[in-house]
């Protein structure tokens, strides 16, 4: 019997009380819906095209060993965090990404953009192998034109970037519970960002309908089409007071 507790109290410590977490749903908007008044200021969709390097690195030393070429990689930094990396192209003075960023960035006229190019030597390390940097967005990197930013290695990366991409839906990630929906992130250019839901927020009801009276498949696709259906959401803060808001039929804007 001491052992058969044990067991369950381990088991109750591993796994919790776990309620089920999900994200309201969205879709890309309709190109025909966006206008150049909707997209917020200083986002960018950006995309990596590729890269040219020198014969030999900025000592004059081949770029690898055994005198093969090196196995360049990208880092797009956006003050001092690092966005993305690139995968890696082997044995290549000439790389080619033409990757588009899975979700937009955002650049402001004071932003610290940097990008850096590296050569990787193994698994756990990698060489510089030239950098620029820049306040703002680069003066060359004009909307929807291909720009060619140099590098401090007299190399080369080549970037694009265009308008924003939008979605549309709510933007929210929450917990179920029996009684509430717990807020736990709130993307920040959302219609549930503009009505000024925040995390740790309960939302209780939906419409005229308390969550306490919805199953959780029902509660979470009320929830997604809220926004849609223009039904105002009742939220409870942390003292249990409640509050009414509405959200926007706005959109959403991903930010990496």
């Amino acid at each position: 019997m001491r052992t058969q507790i044990l067991v369950f109290t381990l088991a109750l410590a591993v796994t919790g009380c776990a309620y089920p977490r999900r994200t309201t749903t969205m879709h890309p908007a309709p190109l025909a819906l966006v206008k150049v008044d909707d997209r917020p200021k200083d986002l960018w969709t950006l995309r990596v095209v590729g890269a040219e390097l020198p014969p030999f690195k900025a000592t004059g030393l081949p770029w690898d060993s055994d005198g093969t070429d090196p196995d360049p990689f990208v880092r797009i930094i956006i003050d001092k965090r690092l966005v993305w990396e690139s995968p890696v192209r082997e044995n290549n003075r000439h790389p080619e990404w033409n990757f588009t960023l899975p979700k937009n960035v955002e650049i402001s006229e004071d932003s610290v953009f940097r990008v850096e190019l590296w050569d990787r030597d193994s698994a756990v390390s990698a060489d510089p192998a030239g950098a620029t940097t820049s306040t703002g967005l680069p003066g060359t990197a004009l909307p929807d034109a291909t720009a060619s930013l140099s590098l401090d290695n007299l190399g080369s990366v080549s970037i694009m970037v265009s308008a924003p991409r939008a979605q549309q839906g709510v933007g929210l990630r929450f917990e179920v519970r029996p009684d509430a929906l717990i807020v736990l992130e709130v993307e920040h250019y959302s219609p549930a960002a503009r009505a000024g839901i925040l995390p740790g927020e309960r939302i209780v009801a939906i419409g005229p309908q308390r969550v306490s009276e919805l199953g959780d498949n029902e509660a979470t696709s009320d929830l997604s089409l809220a926004a849609e259906r223009g039904l105002a959401l009742t939220i409870a803060d942390k003292n249990k007071h409640e509050r009414q808001v509405s959200l926007d039929k706005g959109f959403i804007w991903l930010v990496m």
